[in-house]
């Protein structure tokens, strides 16, 4: 017996014969059709669901979640931005998960709640959501797409852990004095080794508010001296977007000697970088700061020197108040010396 459901741009068929059940996805009821029959068909010559699995391309439920996982992996996230490090996470999780092993279309709910609830006893509940976001993005790819024989997203019927209070790390002048110092960089000299680099791009970061990546993608055809601002051709979000350099930041960036157009400004891998922060930071005493803090920091300093807080997201890039809340921490003190003014 073959049942039909028509879905927005397709149509999903499940058929049921001597106990066996199958299901597939199809984009126009002709194909569905035909599928069906040539399914009831095998099932009743006795050739079963794993011959019907194998011999029908559209079909891949019969697959492995992990199957299904790598294949995410090797087309789709190479696509992205960040994608190396999504590959080694999805590469995780179905090392680290037996779950995965099982077939894709028999992965439910309350099993994605169990796994969800194993890791929070493992990790922070902002990387537990890290990969639910990552794995419910696969499980959505693979239906739409691949015509994978389910009928829903396993991850959108559980609950995701709540989010942690957000930072409110501020860095000090001493801070920074000490890390760099750590790192070799006497903050005026032109950076020679990699460990410098990585003190002249922190400094950076404390001036113009960027993110790490942002500043590690910059090269110096995108600084414009004269009419003060970087270039970002894109961003975490996608967008594009110029940033505002004040005098620190032009001082800054014409202490490097060579100044290619085509070259990088920090010629560093991000590997490498964060190793030698993480190094400089725990040497120093101080391995409770990460270098992101300085957007926030940064966030901080620029808010009183604004005239409202759209002129701060045009220089940060955040699209949305909450988000830009994160970050602007200013100290009760100083919102007190304005109400006065």
């Amino acid at each position: 017996m073959a049942t039909f459901q028509k879905r927005k741009h397709s149509w999903r068929v499940q058929v049921r014969r001597k106990g066996e059940a199958l299901s597939a996805t199809f984009d126009t009821r002709a194909e569905a059709e035909a599928w069906a029959i040539t399914t009831e068909a095998k099932i009743l010559t006795g050739e079963g669901v794993k011959s019907v699995v194998q011999d029908s391309m559209p079909v891949v439920g019969g697959k492995s979640a992990k199957d299904v996982f790598m294949r995410y992996a090797d087309e789709i996230s190479p696509g992205k931005r960040g994608g190396r490090w999504e590959e080694i996470r999805i590469k995780m999780i179905i090392r680290q998960s037996k779950l995965f092993d099982r077939p894709i279309t028999a992965i439910t709910g309350p099993d994605m709640a169990d796994w969800r609830d194993r890791r929070l006893r493992k990790v922070s509940s902002s990387t537990v959501n890290r990969e639910l976001c990552l794995i419910s993005s696969i499980f959505t790819h693979a239906m739409k797409e691949w015509r994978v024989g389910l009928t829903f997203n396993p991850c959108s019927l559980i609950t995701k852990p709540r989010k942690p209070r957000p930072r409110t790390q501020r860095i000090t002048v001493t801070d920074r004095t000490t890390i760099i110092a750590k790192l070799g960089w006497d903050g005026a000299s032109a950076p020679k080794t990699p460990a410098q680099w990585v003190g002249f791009a922190f400094y950076l970061a404390l001036e113009t508010a960027m993110r790490k990546g942002e500043i590690l993608s910059l090269r110096w055809a995108d600084i414009d001296f004269e009419a003060r601002y970087a270039h970002l051709d894109i961003t975490k979000n996608g967008d594009e977007r110029d940033v505002p350099l004040s005098k620190v930041a032009l001082s800054l960036l014409r202490i490097p000697n060579n100044r290619n157009p085509s070259s990088p400004v920090i010629p560093l891998r991000s590997g490498h970088f964060d190793q030698l922060f993480r190094n400089a930071k725990i040497e120093a005493g101080l391995a409770h700061i990460r270098f992101h803090d300085s957007r926030r920091e940064a966030a901080t300093t620029m808010a009183p020197k604004l005239s409202n807080v759209l002129e701060l997201a045009a220089i940060t890039g955040h699209k949305s108040l909450s988000m830009l809340q994160v970050y602007y921490k200013p100290k009760p003190a100083d919102l007190a010396a304005r109400l006065d003014a």
